[in-house]
Parts: structure tokens; sequence; C-alpha cells
């Protein structure tokens, strides 16, 4: 097995069904798929427990855990040495694997490693394509202009981020205290901080279609682990904050953590 896919799924069944299939038809290198379902109330459950295939496990949380010990519970059953957190809302173009991995291998200083999407913001955005917006084919000619090219990042959107156990070696698993959201905000500092970089992928493409989850869970529960979330990394990463500001942190190119691990 060279490498581990981790899903947390809560109440994303029709997304969860066409992640699956593209993973199935666009994967070409031995792996495994471990869902986490987090006590999912639609027809998730229903829906995973008629699957039946040998690179696919399948973990039933009684209760939701929340989107970081969900993740820590795939990461600690994975078998492979590449190591890939996935939302069941993204779609996959072919040989995206190991076009991704070639990024995290090529770059020795590099911990994370994300691919460019039609579906996310920031650096990660791949624009307003002048060109096909179906998948295979955008992801084609990115493929073609960007072969092998990639770009440091402050921090990766965690949709799809792909890594190996130097990771967990280095700064350990996923902060539990992170429910929902700012889990990876966190990771890019953690990693960051320990001398190490994040990098996307601009010749991967991904299709994310961005909150499903979300938009099919109860609102009020949603906001009340976000909240959790949000106020937990700001009480952790208070001084770094206060010192620097969110733009620094995350967003313009000036250095905040300078330090080579090499």
């Amino acid at each position: 097995m060279q490498a581990s896919i981790i899903i947390v799924n809560y109440n994303s069944q029709p997304y969860l069904e066409k992640c699956l299939t593209s993973i199935a038809n666009h994967t070409e290198i031995p792996y495994e798929v471990i869902i986490v379902d987090n006590h999912s109330t639609d027809d998730s459950v229903f829906f995973l427990q008629k699957i039946k295939h040998s690179y696919l496990r399948v973990i039933f949380n009684q209760k939701n855990f929340g989107y970081a010990t969900a993740c820590n519970q795939g990461l600690k059953l994975a078998s492979g040495p590449l190591l890939i957190t996935m939302n069941p809302d993204v779609v996959v173009p072919p040989t995206w694997l190991s076009r991704l991995s070639w990024h995290l291998s090529n770059n020795p200083k590099t911990l994370m490693v994300g691919p460019k999407s039609m579906g996310i913001g920031g650096r990660q955005w791949a624009g307003p394509l002048t060109f096909s917006r179906h998948l295979e084919a955008a992801d084609r000619k990115f493929a073609g202009l960007y072969h092998r090219q990639s770009e440091s990042a402050k921090f990766l959107i965690g949709c799809l981020i792909l890594f190996d156990r130097r990771l967990i070696d280095k700064i350990g698993y996923f902060d539990e205290n992170l429910p929902l959201g700012a889990d990876d905000f966190d990771l890019a500092l953690r990693i960051r901080k320990s001398g190490y970089e994040l990098r996307i992928a601009k010749d991967v493409l991904i299709e994310h279609a961005i909150h499903a989850s979300f938009n099919r869970s109860n609102p009020e529960e949603t906001e009340r682990l976000v909240s959790i979330s949000w106020k937990h990394f700001h009480q952790k990463w208070g001084k770094e904050l206060q010192e620097y500001g969110w733009k620094r942190l995350f967003e313009d190119d000036r250095p905040v953590f300078v330090q080579n691990t090499l």
C-alpha cells in the first residue's frame, strides 16, 4: 500500500458517491480509502454499508466527534507512507495522486502539498478559466502548462492535502480542540514554525463543491462547532496574531518563522 486516503463524512452522501467514483477511476498507484462517518443523519450510513471493496474501510462513529478527531481516527489506522485527507465533496482527475506526490518527494523541506482548484479561493484558486471548465480537460491544460511546477504557500485549504509520515513525526496529529474549521490554518502555522514548507502543485487541478456538509447539516450545531474551533485557534495563536496580524501570517509574502531544519 502506497497511499492512505482519509475522508471524514458527515451528511454528504450525494457528494461522497461522486468523490469515491473519481478516486476509483483516477488513482493509478496502490491505495486504500478510510472513511470516518461522524454519525451522519442522511443516507450516508446506508450507502456506506452497501459498499464492499477490499480497498475501503469505514468507521461509523456513534456521535459527531468533530473533523480533527475523525481525521486522527483515520490516520491512526492508515497503512500507507503517503497520507491524504480529503473532503467528501472533492472530485479528482486522472493521475492526480502521482503528480501531487511528485512535489512532496522532490521538495525536501515541504511537509504538505495541495492542488489548484476550481472551487476554492486564495492562491489555490484556478482563476477565471479561458478554456473548458470540464475537470479532466481543464486539468490536462494545467498539467501541460505547469508541468512539475509548484509554489510555496503560507497555508493550504484543507479540502485535499497530501503529506507523509514525517508530518506526524515532526508536528503531531490534527489538533482535536478544533472540531470544525481552522484546522488547516493551525497545521500551516505548526509546519512553518517547525521550519518546513507548504506547497501548491500548480499542475494538479481538482473540483471542490465547498461546504457540502455544512449546507446539509443543522446550522445551529455547525455554528457552535465553528465557534469552538475559532475560539481555540485564537487562544492558541494569540501571541502570533497580535505580533504579526492575519495578513502577514497567511496572505502576504513576508516571512514570519525563519529557520532551517536541513
